[in-house]
């Protein structure tokens, strides 16, 4: 065992984004992942020439640490700005995120049927919108975000009432949210409106790897693979004296001279019981989503042309659909489309427990019951493949002041467990981004920490 040995607990993108710094600065680590491969949320699967994302799926403007990454391991950035079909009373309108006064009056009858023109939605929607100007700053999901300063003990739920958000405009803001997350008004408004803001303030700009999320968690692991153990789930981090000393696997105890720790949130207190009281806290307001995905590959588009997505706001039972395939083509060979059909709410914990072929038919089938005009989604028999993907802990979401909170634990660690140090999308802003910035900041204290002597 060589000295100054850092052991990285938990392989997702918190995790590999500090082996991946460590290794920058000299400092090979350990990665101890419990899985059979790395990636967490953000792993990937190729299937008959299709690149499929089990997990996470799109990167939002502001996500600096996972451009920069990207650029540094040579994986290209395919931009976009996504045009969505909304099912809203009973019918089908279709949105684009320019903001422009062309594209505003183009789209006055889906302005309607969303609820922004009726005279209490111009109200809320101007007040909402205003103050979300005025807090641009703060509406980002960038490595140095301040959006924790603006986050309190006001719900979204509770925002959105302070506001007079009447309820046509309240399905609108919060309808996306609610599709993939489960009900966002308990969460803290804080983190609810920068999700909102990022659509409304950067025209709905998204970019990802052009074979999606999966293929960057994919050559994060290769480039780190001299550090990554797998199947090596940790059981316990040994604290003594104020200090990290080791991990504890399944037959062994691996000594450290420093720990990060990168698992979710919910999952650190168990493995770390010397915790000050204050850490475990905020670690209590954290809270994920679950989540269901179906990816389908299929030999025509499903969705009507120039599409990217059908959403169901006003449904709990209908998943949100993607057409991956348009704004990512590498993801599917010449001709072929890839299907994404994600739901969320007590919805998703429903089917978890399905078998893959029922999880599936449940989706296509209220899918089918309200289908675009113009696609064609398939039977349930049809398809070239498909894949099922759960998670019982897919975004974290928290409670009012979970990022006020979360902020105060590095200061609670110093003094108290000067070596240990946590990792992952609740210890920056929740989001794939957030998690790389959380792993690349733990990596850099650790750095500077065993360059200090480890004093």
């Amino acid at each position: 065992m060589s000295d100054g040995r850092v052991v990285i607990v938990g392989g997702g993108f918190a995790g590999l984004s500090a082996a991946y710094t460590l290794m920058k600065r000299g400092i090979t680590p350990l990665l101890l992942e419990a899985g059979e491969r790395a990636g967490g949320r953000g792993k990937g699967e190729t299937v008959d020439g299709f690149s499929l994302d089990m997990g996470a799926f799109v990167f939002t403007s502001t996500y600096d640490t996972a451009f920069r990454i990207c650029e540094e391991l040579g994986l290209p950035l395919v931009p976009s700005q996504m045009k969505f079909g909304h099912y809203r009373n009973g019918r089908w309108v279709t949105t684009t995120p320019e903001q422009s006064v062309r594209n505003v009056v183009r789209s006055l009858r889906t302005a309607i049927t969303m609820g922004f023109l009726s005279p209490s939605g111009l109200r809320a929607g101007s007040r909402v919108m205003r103050q979300m100007y005025r807090e641009e700053p703060y509406m980002s999901f960038a490595s140095d975000s301040p959006l924790a300063e603006i986050d309190d003990d006001e719900s979204f739920g509770d925002y959105l009432e302070r506001h007079g958000v009447p309820e046509k405009l309240r399905v609108t803001l919060k309808g996306p949210l609610d599709m993939i997350l489960g009900d966002p008004e308990p969460a803290g408004q804080a983190l609810m409106r920068a999700y909102i803001g990022e659509t409304m303030l950067n025209d709905g700009k998204v970019s990802m790897p052009e074979r999606g999320i999966g293929s960057f968690s994919a050559a994060l692991a290769a480039h780190c693979s001299d550090a990554i153990r797998v199947s090596s789930p940790v059981r316990r981090v040994v604290v003594s004296e104020g200090r990290a000393t080791g991990v504890v696997v399944d037959g062994e105890t691996i000594e450290a001279e420093a720990v990060i720790c990168a698992v979710p949130g919910t999952k650190v207190p168990d493995l770390i019981p010397e915790l000050p009281e204050a850490t475990r806290r905020a670690l209590s307001t954290i809270s994920y989503s679950t989540g269901c995905r179906v990816v389908i590959g299929l030999d025509h588009p499903p969705l009507p042309p120039g599409w990217h997505g059908a959403l169901f706001p006003e449904d709990d039972d209908t998943p949100l659909l993607l057409d991956r395939s348009v704004f990512l083509p590498a993801c599917a060979p010449p001709g072929k489309s890839l299907l994404d059909l994600l739901i969320g709410r007590e919805r998703a914990k429903e089917l978890i427990p399905l078998e893959d072929e029922q999880v599936k038919r449940e989706l296509l089938g209220a899918a089918r019951q309200k289908a675009p005009p113009g696609s064609a989604l398939p039977g349930d028999d049809e398809g070239l493949f498909y894949r099922v993907y759960r998670w019982e802990e897919a975004l974290c979401m928290g409670t009012p002041g979970m990022l006020a909170a979360l902020a105060e634990v590095p200061e609670q660690l110093a003094g108290r467990i000067d070596n240990l140090f946590l990792a992952g999308d609740y210890m920056g802003i929740p989001s794939v981004n957030g998690a790389l910035s959380s792993g690349e900041k733990a990596a850099n204290a650790v750095a500077d920490l065993l360059a200090a002597g480890g004093s």
